[in-house]
Parts: structure tokens; C-alpha cells; sequence
């Protein structure tokens, strides 16, 4: 079960907007919401005839719409007539929100939503990777990302609301959800304050989650992070965004955790960062706790910490893992699938040679020189994987190598001694 802050309430009466008219109106209906309605029309101090034709002049509405809200004649009833009632009769809209189980929009796609009265974790968690990721236009909701698993967990996030958007496969790389909804629309724009349209350079944490505890706050930057943060090769955590206030918020949070950090003083490029030095394990056990587990970030981290847990039985399934784990990235030259099939061939080799015969398989240029040092996160990997092993090794000397001494790289043929990465969806 979602963890849960009683104090923290969301007046569902805000879903409203004064634009609205009966064609999209915000619904809502309730186990005991009728009961709680008959004894607020009673109360209003109006006959029902004049309470129809109060409503007809408030709501700006039809004689027959209001006859049916009066006589309570529906199952769904809009917020709007709702909160007429108890302004009507001064009572406490809490109270009649609690009687509130499900929303729904007049207007299509028409989705039954579980009513959330309370802010929650996973409702943190769904807007920060929407400040990170996600993009809002009137009732339209796209968030993105590279890896399957972060939009896996999102869907499962989206649960607390009673709806789970489709998995859609954007690209080769790139994995998302896109969904019409003015319920969850209204959420983000009424609860927290997302604008419909452009925020790259103007987003910042939600001034009711910044005001919340922490608990909530680690949540929304977790969503952020798990969308937005990166974890290198270097076992570095980097953070980069177009929006200060946004970073400055995700450094506030990370400085309340105890998670060290670095914030760029100055922007670059357009864009803030803040990272982590490398981490030791000690580090890399605060950060983990800020990435939603099962998605590849997290595993890279859990990685990192524990080492490589997963045993295989042939080459082939050891190429298939890998490639998936660490697929090709803009601008890479090689993949570490054609680094490993280069061991294969090659069974011993040292840096610059293994640079070469990539250059001359792939028919790439000018691959070797100081492009041969782009290698060493396929090697490191490699040799935690225990496929190959190293050592170093003197040689006459070379002009353009500048030194005698070389780590000679060793292929192990064994591939039952291999320790690859472990991956729920390997």
C-alpha cells in the first residue's frame, strides 16, 4: 500500500475551472455522496423549486439539468454544484469530499479516477518525473524516457489514481506514455502549479510538496531523478536541467538527506548540474534510496555496490544481456557488444591494438590515438564482468605511445566464471 500523510489534503473542489460549462464539467460519485447530498439541499434554507432556478442563474444551466442535480436524479455529480451546496449552507467541503470516491470528465476519454484527497508518495513521485520529463498541453500528458524500466515504474505509480496509461515504444531508445486526461491535467496544473505548455527553463518544485516533509520531498526528487539524473560510467551521479530553481530544489532536498553533492555555481550551456563525486559504496547506499528500484539507473547503482551478481551458460546469452544493459549512446563510436566479439577473435591484446582492429571492423576513423582512451568504460566493465583480466606488460619503447609499459587485456574462455550484470527483464 502506498505510504500515506494524513494532514496533507487536496481541496478536490479546485479541479473546477471557471470555464467549464455542463459539456466538461469534472464529475464525482460516492458509496454514501448521495445521502450527504439530500441532507445539503434540505439545509439550503430554498424550496426546491427556487434552489432549481438559483442553480439555473449560478451555474448558468438548463431547467432540466437543474431539476435532475435537485432531485438527485444522477449517479455523477458535478464539483461545481457540489460546492454551490455548501456555500450555500456555510458546511465544511471537507467533510462532504470525504464522501468522494471517483472523478470523471464529462468530456472523452471517459475514465473512471480514484479520488486522491491526500498528497502521497507515489503523486510526488508522478510530478517530479513530470518536471524532469514530462510534457502538459491542455489535457494532453507525455512523459519519456530512455529506459523501458523508468516508464514501467511510472505506470505503476499512476495506479493511486485507478489508471494505468500504455507502454508505447517512441523510438529504438526511447520508451513513454501519452494520454488525453483532464482529471490527472487538473491535478497538475490546480495542485501543482504546472503551466499547459513550455516549462524547461521555468520549472520548480511544487510549493506544496517544498512545504511538506521530507518524506515528500524525497519522493518528488526520486521521480525527478529517476527520469532526469544520470549515473556515468564513473559511478558519478550528474544531474543536469535547463532551470535553476529546479536543480536548486533537487540540492536542497540532497543537502536535507545528507547525500553529498555539487552544485555548479555558474550555468553552462544553457544548462545547471549538480553531481556526486565519485561514490563509494557508502555514498552509492544514500543515493540508490533516491532512484525507484528495478530501473537500469538503480541497477547500475546496485551494481556498483554489490558487483555483478548474474551467472550465464553461453557466449551468446552473455552478448544479449550486456547489449541490452548497455545499449549504442549518441555518439559512441563502438558498443560494448563489439568489444566483446573483438576479445573473442582477438584473445589477447593491449589498448591501442584492440582500438585498431575495431577501427578497421567497424570501418570507422581515426579510431585509435586518443580515441583508444574512450575504450576504458567497455574494458572496466569487462573486467568486472571477470571476461577478461589484465595485466602490465613492458615493451620496446614507441614514439607514440610515450611509454614502455601497457596492460595487456586477456580474454577468459571460461565463460562459467563470467559475472554479468543482473536484469528482472534479462
Amino acid at each position: 500500500m502506498p505510504q500515506k500523510f494524513n494532514n496533507i489534503r487536496l481541496d478536490l473542489f479546485r479541479l473546477h475551472d471557471s470555464k467549464d460549462n455542463t459539456k466538461n464539467w469534472i464529475l464525482c460519485k460516492g458509496k454514501d455522496l448521495k445521502i450527504e447530498l439530500k441532507s445539503l439541499t434540505s439545509k439550503t434554507g430554498f424550496p426546491s423549486t427556487e434552489l432549481v432556478k438559483h442553480l439555473m442563474k449560478k451555474l448558468n444551466i438548463s431547467i432540466s439539468c437543474a431539476e435532475c442535480l435537485v432531485y438527485l436524479k444522477r449517479e455523477w455529480y458535478p464539483l461545481v454544484f457540489i460546492e454551490e451546496l455548501t456555500n450555500l449552507t456555510d458546511s465544511d467541503k471537507f467533510e462532504i469530499q470525504d464522501k468522494i470516491e471517483f472523478l470523471k470528465s464529462c468530456k472523452p476519454p471517459v475514465v473512471e479516477y480514484k479520488a486522491v484527497k491526500e498528497l502521497t508518495i507515489n503523486l510526488c513521485k508522478i510530478v517530479g518525473a513530470h518536471a524532469a520529463d514530462g510534457s502538459l498541453r491542455d489535457s494532453y500528458i507525455s512523459i519519456t524516457d530512455y529506459h523501458k524500466t523508468s516508464i514501467l515504474v511510472l505506470i505503476d505509480w499512476f495506479k493511486e489514481l485507478n489508471y494505468a496509461p500504455k507502454l508505447m515504444q517512441i523510438s529504438e531508445n526511447e520508451w513513454g506514455i501519452k494520454f488525453h486526461s483532464r482529471i490527472i491535467s487538473r491535478y497538475l496544473t490546480k495542485f501543482f502549479d504546472f503551466p499547459s505548455g513550455c516549462k524547461q527553463y521555468t520549472v520548480k518544485e511544487p510549493e506544496m510538496i517544498k512545504n511538506a516533509p521530507l518524506e515528500f520531498r524525497k519522493a518528488f526528487a526520486l521521480g525527478a531523478l529517476t527520469f532526469d539524473g544520470c549515473v556515468t560510467s564513473g559511478n558519478k551521479i550528474e544531474l543536469c536541467v535547463s532551470s535553476k530553481c529546479f536543480r536548486d530544489s533537487i540540492a536542497d532536498i540532497l543537502t536535507e538527506l545528507g547525500v553529498s553533492h555539487v552544485s555548479m555555481e555558474k550555468q553552462s550551456s544553457d544548462y545547471w548540474r549538480l553531481w556526486s563525486k565519485s561514490l563509494s559504496k557508502e555514498e552509492a547506499l544514500k543515493w540508490i534510496g533516491l532512484f525507484e528500484p528495478n530501473t537500469e539507473k538503480w541497477f547500475k547503482l546496485n551494481d556498483h555496490i554489490n558487483g555483478f551478481s548474474k551467472r550465464i551458460n553461453s557466449f551468446e546469452e552473455a552478448v544479449l544481456i550486456l547489449n541490452s544493459v548497455y545499449p549504442k549512446q549518441s555518439g559512441s563510436k563502438v558498443i560494448l557488444k563489439d568489444v566483446l566479439l573483438a576479445f573473442k577473435d582477438l584473445k589477447q591484446t593491449y589498448r591501442y591494438e584492440l582500438a585498431d582492429y575495431l577501427a578497421k571492423k567497424n570501418n570507422l576513423e581515426s579510431f585509435g590515438g586518443k580515441w583508444a582512451h574512450s575504450l576504458k568504460h567497455h574494458l572496466d566493465i569487462l573486467k568486472r564482468a571477470n571476461i577478461i583480466s589484465v595485466e602490465r606488460q613492458r615493451f620496446h619503447p614507441k614514439k607514440s605511445f610515450g611509454t614502455t609499459v601497457r596492460e595487456v587485456y586477456r580474454f577468459n574462455e571460461n565463460v562459467k566464471e563470467w559475472m554479468i550484470p543482473e536484469r528482472n527483464n534479462s
